[in-house]
C-alpha cells in the first residue's frame, strides 16, 4: 500500500469518527433516542460530500 492510499484511508476513518461522535453528541443534547444518531451521521456525511463537491467543482 502506498502512502497516498494510507493517508486517504486515515482521512476517511477520521471523518467517519467525527461524524459519528457529532451525531451521538447531538442526540444526547437533544435528549432523543440514540437510534437517531445513525440517520444523523448519514445526513452529516451527505452534507460534507455536497460541500466538498461544490468546493472542488
Amino acid at each position: 500500500m502506498d502512502v497516498e492510499k494510507a493517508a486517504d484511508m486515515a482521512e476517511r476513518a477520521l471523518w467517519t469518527g467525527a461524524q459519528a461522535g457529532l451525531s451521538l453528541l447531538a442526540v444526547e443534547l437533544a435528549d432523543v433516542s440514540v437510534w437517531w444518531a445513525a440517520p444523523l451521521a448519514l445526513v452529516l456525511s451527505s452534507a460534507k460530500s455536497w460541500v466538498v463537491g461544490r468546493l472542488n467543482g
